[in-house]
């Protein structure tokens, strides 16, 4: 069986076409590339040569799926709902496993995490699929699967698996059912309604708010702190950097006349921003001061915050941040345990910015959500009685008042 991969040729410039492999979203959908040509390149030792497509990276992606399904080239995707009997009589017909397989195996250029997320869905589907070929799947079979991951138990608790879960492994499997063309073999009115999907808890519980720490729990981490505590600390809270993100973060990443901070890919430490998207985030003169007295002539690409054993990346952030914890609560300070001690100070960079004036979209931006449902969970409610808040209140009411004056008069000759 035939596999290929989809790249792009783009001008970089001075000449240059180089060939760039094309990045897919999170639901498996190639993300396309402005003024780029996509080529098909085959995946087998044998020839490798590129063939050209086009400019449109749609056309592009389903060459791909009919030649790995066995079409020639110049055959025109059919996008017309035919009988199986069609289907078997023009196209080799695939097993459900066989389909199954050759999308995990296209599923391994995500990240770790995704694959695993991805596989595991996907070999449930398939374990639970009473049917043969893939062109025989129907409606009854995702409501099979869906009553079965409802009744499936946990492994580490012996109860039923939570609906968010449910939810999760369900999205997945019909991600790889549309991939793999299941719109080809059963018409919309026959397939899964809106109305056959299971809750997705966590868009419902929009109303949940993240744990943080208050203005007081972070003076008291910051008196018991050392240098890489305090530098941790206002680092986390300065940028609201994601726990991997601030793991990975380099001296190379720190702007110092632009006075930011970039989330970028290190594929030498095997790092990818989540949902592929690089970003940059405006700090403060008091973070960059800090920085600047905790680096003591550290390389441009060293870690800003290695392991203190083995001085690469390592899940010690965590660690450090509990330390603080331990000991401000040892100091006599009131500090409560988070769950989740770093993201904790994500929370907060969120809620101190939005309640500064950052308007919600930027601050989407700079917590690099795709979804600004998910940056609404992270903020909270100012204190209305509180002096700031009314002078906020009182600067929106300002209205200027332009000057009295007499209406002008031309004089008549």
């Amino acid at each position: 069986m035939a596999h290929y991969t989809l790249i792009a040729r783009i001008n970089a410039g001075n000449g240059k076409f180089p060939f760039v492999n094309v990045q897919f979203s999170k639901n498996h959908r190639p993300i396309p590339i402005e003024g780029a040509t996509y080529y098909l390149r085959p995946t087998s030792r044998a020839k490798r040569t590129p063939v050209r497509i086009g400019k449109d990276v749609g056309v592009a992606h389903t060459a791909m799926i009919n030649m790995e399904d066995g079409r020639p080239l110049e055959r025109p995707a059919v996008r017309e709902v035919h009988p199986p009997s069609v289907a078997a009589s023009t196209v080799p017909r695939k097993t459900v496993e066989e389909s199954a397989r050759e999308y995990i195996e296209r599923s391994k250029q995500k990240s770790r995490k995704t694959y695993l997320g991805y596989r595991t869905a996907v070999n449930l589907f398939v374990a639970s699929c009473k049917k043969a070929f893939f062109d025989e799947i129907c409606r009854d079979d995702m409501l099979d699967f869906l009553h079965e991951l409802r009744t499936r138990l946990s492994e580490a608790t012996g109860a039923p698996i939570g609906e968010s879960t449910v939810f999760n492994y369900f999205l997945k499997t019909m991600v790889f059912l549309n991939d793999r063309g299941i719109g080809k073999y059963v018409a919309r009115e026959d397939w899964v309604q809106k109305k056959d999907w299971p809750i997705n808890v966590d868009k419902r519980n929009k109303n949940k708010k993240y744990a943080t720490y208050t203005d007081q729990e972070v003076a008291a981490m910051l008196r018991v702190a050392d240098n890489i505590g305090e530098a941790l600390i206002r680092f986390l809270a300065g940028t609201g950097f994601r726990i991997g993100e601030a793991a990975v973060a380099e001296w190379a990443d720190v702007n110092w006349e632009e006075k930011t901070v970039s989330v970028r890919f290190k594929p030498r430490l095997g790092f990818k921003p989540k949902d592929y998207e690089e970003r940059t985030v405006s700090v403060s003169d008091t973070l960059l001061a800090c920085l600047k007295k905790y680096r003591v002539g550290a390389l441009d690409d060293a870690l800003i915050f290695p392991s203190p054993a083995t001085r690469t990346v390592d899940k010690h952030l965590d660690r450090i941040v509990n330390g603080l914890i331990h000991n401000a609560k040892a100091a006599g300070y009131m500090v409560d345990k988070p769950e989740k001690p770093c993201h904790a100070f994500r929370v907060l960079y969120a809620t101190r910015r939005h309640q500064n004036g950052v308007d919600i979209e930027t601050l989407r931006q700079e917590l690099g959500h795709s979804d600004i449902t998910t940056t609404q969970i992270y903020l909270r409610t100012a204190n209305t009685k509180s002096d700031k808040h009314r002078a906020r209140i009182n600067e929106a009411d300002k209205f200027s008042i332009l000057p009295s004056h007499k209406p002008f008069l031309v004089a008549r000759r």
